[in-house]
């Protein structure tokens, strides 16, 4: 991997071919779950691989590049959907309806197991685009709901209330996932 990276911070053509074959279909992974189709996921991967070999020289340790390349695709991916998306969020009504959201969603609906990979991506592209964001971004990508408020520039209580939503849409969906194979 060195090999590689050395090649593609010379902006060799090859090496950049190399590192974009072994990693794109992961990444592509990454980029379907913040998008509604592939063609979406797509321009997002090729967005992120050109910011990859645009800062390539930053990469200090070269057996990292796929966790960095990860993180640009996130990067890149939620970036894409703030900017380019009016996403309305929805804060809940009263705190006894938040408190009642909390009280059902204490575990993240994909650990109930059973599903495949691509039961649970296609579940995860459904959802709403609010909804698919912030769970993304506090399931998949493990960041705390303070993070998150930061990150999208809304109250900590939109955010909860927003995952908790998700939470149960993603449940609702994957049980009828698993309904249509009995």
């Amino acid at each position: 991997m060195e090999y590689i990276v050395a090649g593609c911070q010379k902006r060799q053509s090859t090496a950049q071919k190399m590192l974009y074959e072994k990693f794109s279909p992961m990444m592509l992974g990454v980029c379907m779950r913040y998008t509604h189709s592939r063609d979406e996921a797509q321009d997002l991967l090729h967005d992120g691989f050109i910011k990859a070999f645009e800062n390539i020289g930053k990469l200090k340790n070269a057996s990292a590049v796929e966790s960095w390349l990860y993180k640009i695709m996130v990067n890149v991916s939620i970036n894409y959907i703030t900017r380019n998306r009016r996403i309305q969020y929805s804060d809940l009504d009263s705190m006894e309806m938040q408190e009642k959201l909390e009280a059902v969603d204490d575990d993240s609906p994909l650990e109930d197991g059973g599903y495949t990979m691509d039961q649970i991506v296609c579940a995860i592209q459904e959802l709403p685009e609010q909804y698919r964001l912030v769970f993304n971004m506090r399931e998949v990508e493990e960041m705390d709901y303070q993070e998150i408020a930061e990150e999208l520039g809304h109250p900590e209580s939109t955010i909860r209330s927003n995952v908790s939503r998700a939470r149960q849409m993603l449940r609702k969906k994957l049980l009828n996932i698993k309904k249509a194979t009995i």
